[in-house]
């Protein structure tokens, strides 16, 4: 759970099941305390939720990690993990990590877990045949990223 409170709050105690982020921490900040918000940040004020926390909000967050000897070749090579967060899934693609900000193009593994029924993650469910479209899907909106993933009406 994220929890934030302000002076002046209008609706204090609510709750909302909307998707954020870290990034989305920074941009909130600043209009809460009424400073202009950077126009190169890729996160997105929160305030709209703190009025209607019922609305409409962002259909994926995104995260991107680097990790040695992950379980698709624990052979002491770094691989960058891409994730996309849905409010069912959670699916990662894996690359090679070459340093220096290169990455090899070809991917090197999937995770796909679904948390209605592994809220865990205690089951990669990629390599299902029955998750063959599920897998093509999140792939697809991972590669779209994060701006394809905004509420209606909102623009970055």
């Amino acid at each position: 759970p994220l929890i934030f409170r302000s002076p002046g709050q209008i609706r204090p105690g609510l709750a909302s099941e909307g998707m954020v982020e870290f990034v989305d921490v920074y941009p909130t900040l600043c209009e809460l305390c009424e400073l202009p918000v950077p126009s190169d940040l890729e996160g997105l004020s929160m305030m709209p939720l703190f009025s209607r926390p019922e609305r409409e909000w962002k259909s994926a967050v995104f995260s991107q990690f680097l990790r040695e000897g992950i379980w698709v070749a624990p052979d002491g090579i770094e691989y960058m993990g891409y994730a996309i967060r849905t409010d069912r899934y959670r699916y990662v693609e894996w690359h090679r990590w070459e340093g220096d900000g290169k990455m090899e193009a070809a991917l090197s593994g999937v995770e796909l877990y679904d948390h209605r029924s592994d809220p865990q993650e205690n089951e990669n469910l990629a390599s299902r045949p029955e998750s063959k479209e599920v897998v093509a899907t999140l792939s697809e909106r991972l590669a779209a990223g994060w701006i394809a993933a905004l509420p209606p009406g909102i623009t970055a």
